[in-house]
């Protein structure tokens, strides 16, 4: 006889030790429900809508079913059924209960029925929208093996728990290889009892049905921590080795244990992929005039590589890429893509699954595709070795569309642009109402949100730029954001974890029509590119927004890292101008700050800010728990607090790698005549 044992968690990894209600017991055997982890439905109350918001506040679920052999070398699969109080999954989406599941009788697999060979375990997950399934609640799980007619029944609590698997961060030691081979785990102990990180296990599809374990099993490489502990109420985290990994949907288990060697699992359902902080444009695929694409011209190419862009929306373009030999321009300028890349047996090719970022084929399902829609026409791409990506606009509705991607983004704008929000509605100058604008810090609302939901993988966001259609205030003379607009609105995505920054949109008649942008995305890709490193291993940990006379002033966030943090401020006093329709600062002002820092980050050696013109030397000192920043800013400030002076270092040598970079593309149409000619001419615009 077969069996089915199994875990309930979520991808917010909330962890509650041992069964329901049980603490930290120690771990049974099979045939038992060992966890449960759930991702509680969030949304910002700060942002307003024209239409009242939903306040059902659901979760998403995900349950990892381990298929227990009976006896050794027994060859019987499974086949699982579930129940969710005596009903199917079909049943409560049908009832608005849920908004999309994956179960055994919708899940891709080679066979049909669905089955799970022994000693194999899978994922099966469920995003419900209403209250009767949120925190708090309980249902009754049904698992019946369809072969032998076993079924068992457990009351599920879905409480959240302790222990958070915070972040996980596939890297690659070689840079020209595809496959990840480090694994970095942030975790947040919430509990009241130190724990430490004792191994980690990863899963992959079988021929025979559900996920086997991958051996060897991964090695630690180095741990956050002193003595690798995690103390109570605090974060670390490690990273291990573990070889090349296949480009496959998979299951990471990394085990924790207390000082009584009780441990349990936490768990991540991801794609196994190589992650990088990729900086992006938009549509560069549409022709400026017939035979004039931007992305096949190499003077924009040029001016992309100066400003750091390394992505764009784009698949296969005649002329760019549609031949990569040697010294074709794809060659010279390599960009990552975003597209639908439908064709996955062609895609699946090496040579191009080195250049896709992700699909891209929802558009902003939010405009009118429902989530379980979503999820089937990502269904399409789980034999795909290439990540998926959802576009979200809507904060209110994030939570609907959670956990359908590998690399969920947004795309929501402050000012002069079409929102889903109420603009009107925002009174936070004085009473003064506006119709162009909304707090910029409402994109920092956005990102904290969206991370919520999808912890522990990657977020990013379109970021507003220039662009040369944006429509949705005709009586408004000026047509896109200031410098200090666009800035704002970025770093208010990088302050609060984003991975990956898309402009919105950089086409190149923007640029040439608002030609002052192309140094503002310069500077700002600079910082990224210094920065990216530790913006994509890193997780953040603090926000605080400080207030004067009950006014937004500024937006403080933390970024632990494994050897720093990245500490930002964000200048939240500006105000508008009601004659030239902008946002104003009154800058630079006197920064006086203090940020906390996790346990093993306090003994701090060395601050230090960074940005576009180097690393500078700023004003601090150690206080109680963290450290204490005064200094001079202009919108935004990025310090990193270390260790040491190490890190300067080597950021110093980053910041002036970069700059010779710039220089050596020896192409500036922002400052230079002949190059801005060069730029516009083969575009097919001729002289300006």
């Amino acid at each position: 006889m077969r069996c089915l044992a199994i875990i309930v968690f979520c991808a917010f990894s909330f962890f509650a030790f041992g069964t329901a209600g049980s603490g930290w017991a120690d771990q049974e055997a099979s045939l038992s429900l060992k966890g449960i982890q759930v991702v509680p439905h969030v949304y910002s109350e700060e942002l307003r809508y024209f239409h009242k918001v939903d306040p059902e506040k659901g979760c998403l679920v995900r349950l990892v079913v381990e298929c227990s052999p009976s006896a050794p070398h027994s060859s019987q699969a499974a086949e699982p059924r579930f129940t969710f109080n005596g009903k199917d999954a079909a049943h409560w989406l049908q009832q608005g209960a849920w908004t999309w599941y994956e179960m055994p009788e919708n899940k891709t697999s080679q066979a049909k029925p669905y089955r799970m060979s022994p000693g194999s375990v899978d994922v099966f997950s469920f995003n419900a929208s209403s209250s009767e399934w949120g925190v708090g609640e309980n249902f009754e799980l049904g698992i019946l093996d369809a072969r032998t007619g076993r079924k068992d029944l457990h009351t599920v609590s879905l409480q959240p728990g302790e222990v958070q698997l915070s972040s996980v961060v596939l890297l690659s030691t070689h840079e020209e290889s595809i496959h990840p081979e480090e694994v970095l785990c942030h975790v947040v102990n919430g509990s009241n009892r130190r724990i430490r990180l004792s191994g980690l296990r990863l899963y992959a599809p079988s021929p025979a049905g559900g996920l086997l374990p991958l051996d060897p099993l991964p090695t630690r490489v180095e741990g956050f921590m002193e003595e690798d502990w995690i103390p109570k109420r605090d974060r670390g985290g490690a990273v291990f080795s573990c070889g090349p990994l296949p480009l496959t949907r998979g299951l990471l288990e990394l085990r924790v244990e207390d000082k009584k060697k009780r441990g349990r699992s936490l768990w991540a359902a991801l794609r196994f992929k190589r992650d990088r902080f990729d900086i992006g444009a938009g549509w560069l695929a549409i022709p400026v005039k017939p035979g004039h694409v931007p992305i096949a011209t190499e003077s924009y190419l040029r001016l992309l590589q100066r400003m750091h862009v390394n992505c764009a929306h784009a698949e296969v373009v005649p002329g760019y890429n549609d031949d990569c030999g040697p010294g074709s321009l794809c060659e010279r300028y390599p960009m990552q893509l975003m597209s639908g890349f439908a064709d996955v047996e062609r895609f699946n090719r090496d040579e191009w699954v080195a250049r896709i970022h992700g699909v891209d084929i929802l558009g902003e399902p939010q405009m009118g595709r429902s989530p379980m829609e979503s999820f089937e026409a990502l269904q399409a791409y789980d034999r795909a070795r290439y990540p998926t990506t959802i576009t979200l606009s809507k904060d209110a509705g994030f939570r609907y569309y959670a956990g359908l991607s590998d690399f969920p983004h947004f795309d929501a704008y402050r000012v002069v642009a079409p929102s889903s929000d109420a603009w009107i509605r925002y009174d936070r100058w004085d009473g003064e109402r506006l119709c162009w604008g909304a707090p910029l810090e409402g994109i920092g609302e956005m990102t904290r949100t969206l991370l919520h939901l999808g912890r522990p993988l990657p977020i990013a966001l379109w970021s507003q730029s220039v662009h040369h259609n944006w429509s949705g205030f005709p009586s408004v003379e000026r047509k896109v954001p200031t410098g200090g607009e666009i800035e704002l609105q970025a770093y208010e995505g990088l302050a609060n974890g984003a991975k990956s920054l898309y402009w919105y949109s950089l086409e190149s008649w923007s640029l040439l029509e608002y030609r002052w942008a192309i140094d503002v995305t310069t500077r700002l890709g600079r910082e990224m590119r210094v920065l990216e490193d530790l913006l994509l291993r890193g997780d953040p940990y603090h926000h605080e927004r400080r207030y004067r006379d009950d006014k937004p002033h500024w937006d403080l966030n933390g970024i632990a890292c494994p050897n720093a943090a990245l500490l930002f401020a964000m200048d939240l006093s500006y105000r508008p101008n009601r004659q030239k329709h902008v946002f104003e600062w009154d800058s630079p002002r006197l920064l006086e700050a203090r940020y906390p820092l996790p346990g093993y980050l306090r003994k701090v050696g060395d601050v230090f800010r960074v940005d576009a013109d180097g690393i500078e030397d700023v004003e601090w000192r150690a206080v109680r728990k963290g450290v204490a920043v005064r200094c001079e800013m202009d919108k935004t400030a990025v310090f990193a607090a270390a260790p040491s002076g190490d890190l300067r270092e080597e950021l110093r040598s980053r910041w002036k790698d970069l700059m010779e970079y710039e220089a050596s593309v020896g192409f500036d149409p922002a400052q230079n005549e002949a190059d801005y000619l060069q730029l516009r001419e083969p575009l097919g615009l001729g002289p300006s």
